[in-house]
């Protein structure tokens, strides 16, 4: 175990350097996560997922965002879940009620990192009805997508936009809600203005996929009439005429 460790930290060493684009995006890992996270990250750059980390984009309570760039220099969002994110009671419950996750065992590194792979697989999943980021790899608690933004700016949120249609706008998003409610069978289950981007086509892109569930989760309908309130409430604050009954009953009926 003490080769294999000291093997690592030398790895590290030698890989981090170059993997940072500054001594201060390596600050800003090391502050957060721990030696698990590090391995993780080391193979994914092994891999040739990853060739240069920059700083942080975004970050929350259970997560930390990444700009990055690929072998290829494609540019990607490389989100790293903590291991010791505060909100793992809350995980742990919207896995269980998911019939892909069923059987997870209790530990918190492995809820949280079957929360990365839940994300992985909604992102999958959600790209067949909606424009969301591709994922390209996930290891432990490190997913790997699309980068949806210009150089080293992500589009604006639909909050910061000014909306020249409402109505159709609103629209959309309640279509696209019922398509992956009933074609893909899932509910995003965090959806609002803060959750959604705005192209420079004005194209709508969903991100943030990690509370997502099947739609036979006890909560799914909860989250499905969440989903559209928040919608709805964000569109009619721009002029559009909303009705969360009525339109929650049409995407429950298909």
């Amino acid at each position: 175990m003490k080769d294999e460790n000291f093997d690592f930290e030398e790895r590290w060493r030698e890989e981090s350097r170059k993997m940072f684009d500054t001594s201060e995006a390596r600050k800003a890992f090391q502050n957060v996560f721990d030696h698990s996270t590090s391995m993780a990250l080391l193979k994914l750059s092994e891999q040739g997922v990853i060739k240069k980390l920059y700083g942080t984009i975004e970050s929350g309570k259970e997560s930390v965002v990444f700009l990055a760039d690929t072998e290829e220099d494609e540019r990607v969002i490389v989100k790293i879940y903590m291991n010791r994110a505060g909100s793992f009671r809350e995980m742990k419950k919207y896995l269980r009620g998911d019939e892909r996750f069923r059987n997870v065992k209790d530990d918190r590194r492995t809820v949280i990192q079957e929360w990365c792979k839940k994300e992985f697989r909604n992102l999958k999943k959600a790209s067949n009805v909606v424009k969301c980021p591709e994922p390209l790899a996930f290891r432990d608690n490190i997913l790997v997508m699309e980068f949806v933004g210009e150089e080293f700016s992500p589009y604006p949120k639909l909050k910061d936009v000014e909306i020249e249609n409402p109505q159709q706008g609103y629209k959309q998003v309640i279509d696209n809600i019922s398509r992956l409610w009933n074609e893909e069978e899932l509910v995003h289950g965090d959806l609002s203005e803060y959750n959604m981007l705005v192209d420079d086509k004005g194209v709508l892109w969903w991100i943030d996929f990690s509370q997502g569930v099947h739609f036979n989760h006890p909560e799914a309908e909860e989250l499905l009439k969440r989903d559209i309130k928040n919608i709805a409430n964000f569109f009619e604050r721009q002029g559009a005429d909303t009705d969360v009954e009525k339109d929650y009953k049409r995407v429950i009926s298909g």
